[in-house]
Order: structure tokens, then C-alpha cells, then sequence
């Protein structure tokens, strides 16, 4: 074990080391592109989902730009959920799923004189879409102007999943319902919203689609028996992405749970995004506020009627 892993180890001292490492700063790596500052988006490693990236990588990208600063979202030089993990330091993430916001890659800034390094760790300081976009339309407004301004899905991708819309959805009228289920609600994170049940989401969903005359459900969720409870009641009329789904107990995150897919935590993503990008586009939503319902909300041109349960936060 190296002497960065004793440290690490040492709760006392990583901390601070922490905080030392991901510290917002200056550097130069050349001469190129002297009238231009570039603001390097980072975020520390953690287990978290692409939607909880998009969130605060947004709240960054706003602020490095009323700066005048260009953004530049790394998503390469540290663990996250998306890398395998002989691809960290190698392949950027983002890029996966996303387009650089200005169009400038980690590739294109490698020699350049002027560089800020974001500071890496979230904190309540940030200013990013959270919870609160689900009951306060300005603040919606605000950052649905931003994610359509300087967040576009991967061309490739945004064809796949047009397709996938086209033969999913045809012509007719659609509820989208995203359910969060599995490590969420076992684990119950402290001042998260708390989740509805399926049964909860399965009576509203009824009431949506009779008073909208939606005729298919959409189901958004990573639960395999909240999706089998959907499917037993809804049959022909739910319609979803194949995607793995899970059964947990205990303190188990799914995020540590990796399937024998070649490039499976590559198509976790792929397959979320599609996921959240069809929510975005169905007639009327019924969700729990969870981060992909935030990012079908910020992709949505609006809904005919949208219902986000509100239950309270876990205490």
C-alpha cells in the first residue's frame, strides 16, 4: 500500500488532505490560448448517478460563465460511476452522454497558459437545480434555460433515442412515471425526500391517465419489484427501457453493482439517460423528486400536468 493509501485510510488526515486536493486553483500547462481562461469542471470521487453529476456540474458551468471563464467538464481524471476502471485518467465520462458545453474537450486545453481547476467538493454552498425546482417555477425557469443552452446530448445518442421514442410512443398520448426505489429507500438518506411506495405512485398514475386520457404508462426505475408490481397492474399499456434492475437489502449501492455487460457501466448511463430523455418527453409526469425526475424536468419543454410527490425528507 502506497503512502497515499495509508493516509487516505486515516479519517482525521484525509479530510483535510480532501479538501487540499480538490481546492479550487490556477495552473498553466503551456503557452496556447493566451486570451482565453478555461474553468475545468471537477467533482470528487463519489457513488452517485449521471443525474446528480448534470446537477452540479451545471451549478459550475453557470458560474464559470458569468465569469467569463470557458467550461470544460472532467469527468476523466477520477473515479466516478461511469469509468471502468482502466479508462480513469483516459476516457472522460461526460463525453459518453454529453457534448462539451463550449465546445472544448481536456484534449484541447492540454497546452494552454490560463487554466482554473474547480474546487471538486459540493457543499451546501453550491448553487445547482436541487430539490427545490419541483415547487418554485422561476427557479425551474432559471436552470431549464441553462441545461437547453449549454447541455446537448451526444449526436449519436439523441438519434438512438429519438428512434426508441418514435417506436415506443407512436402517436399516442403517454404518462411518464419515474419510481426510485432499491439503496434509496433502504437506506433512507438523511434531508433527501422520502419516497413514494409503488402503491402510492400506481393510484395517482390510474388518476393521471384517466383525467389526461394518457393511453400508455412510461415507467422510469431502477427497482425490479416495483416494476413487476406496475406490470402486473398495468400489462400491455407500461412501456420501458430494457435495462438491468435491481433487488437490494441492507446498506448495498447500486452504484457498486456491476453486471457481466461488456461496457456495462457504460450502458448503465446510456440507459438512464434514455430513460430520463423519454420522461422528458411524454404528455403529464408522476415522480418522486429524486435527481432524474430534476433532469427530465430540465429537459421537458413543460408538461401538460406534472404531480412530484411530496412526502417529506428522511430524517
Amino acid at each position: 500500500m502506497g503512502i497515499k493509501q495509508q493516509i487516505q485510510k486515516i479519517k482525521f488526515i484525509n479530510e483535510p488532505y480532501t479538501k487540499w486536493k480538490w481546492r479550487q486553483r490556477k495552473v498553466s500547462y503551456g503557452k496556447e490560448n493566451q486570451d482565453k481562461t478555461f474553468f475545468v469542471i471537477r467533482r470528487a470521487s463519489c457513488k452517485v448517478g449521471l443525474f446528480s453529476h448534470v446537477m452540479t456540474n451545471m451549478g459550475l458551468l453557470d458560474d464559470a460563465v458569468r465569469k467569463g471563464y470557458i467550461p470544460v467538464i472532467d469527468m476523466q481524471n477520477t473515479d466516478n460511476t461511469y469509468l471502468e476502471p482502466g479508462q480513469v485518467g483516459n476516457v472522460n465520462a461526460w463525453e459518453f452522454y454529453f457534448r462539451q458545453p463550449a465546445g472544448y474537450g481536456l484534449e484541447d486545453i492540454a497546452h494552454s497558459k490560463n487554466i482554473i481547476l474547480s474546487d471538486g467538493i459540493i457543499t451546501e454552498k453550491n448553487d445547482y437545480p436541487d430539490i427545490h425546482i419541483v415547487n418554485n417555477e422561476d427557479r425551474l425557469l432559471r436552470w431549464r434555460n441553462v441545461f437547453q443552452k449549454y447541455l446537448k446530448i451526444e449526436d449519436n445518442l439523441l438519434k438512438e433515442f429519438q428512434l426508441e421514442k418514435e417506436k415506443k410512443f407512436g402517436n399516442n398520448r403517454v404518462l411518464g412515471v419515474l419510481a426510485r426505489g432499491t439503496d434509496y429507500v433502504n437506506l433512507r438518506p438523511r434531508n433527501h425526500p422520502v419516497q413514494p411506495t409503488a402503491v402510492q405512485i400506481m393510484e395517482k398514475a390510474k388518476e393521471v391517465m384517466d383525467r389526461y386520457s394518457c393511453t400508455y404508462i412510461f415507467l422510469a426505475t431502477e427497482d425490479q419489484a416495483i416494476y413487476e408490481a406496475m406490470k402486473k397492474q398495468f400489462g400491455d399499456r407500461l412501456l420501458s427501457v430494457e435495462t438491468t434492475r435491481y433487488i437490494t437489502t441492507g446498506d448495498e449501492n447500486i452504484n457498486d453493482m456491476h453486471g457481466r455487460r461488456s461496457a456495462d457501466r457504460y450502458l448503465k448511463g446510456k440507459e438512464y439517460l434514455m430513460s430520463v430523455w423519454l420522461l422528458s418527453e411524454c404528455n403529464c409526469l408522476v415522480a418522486g423528486n429524486v435527481g432524474g425526475t430534476h433532469g427530465a424536468l430540465l429537459m421537458s419543454s413543460g408538461y401538460e400536468y406534472s404531480y412530484i410527490f411530496d412526502l417529506g425528507l428522511y430524517c
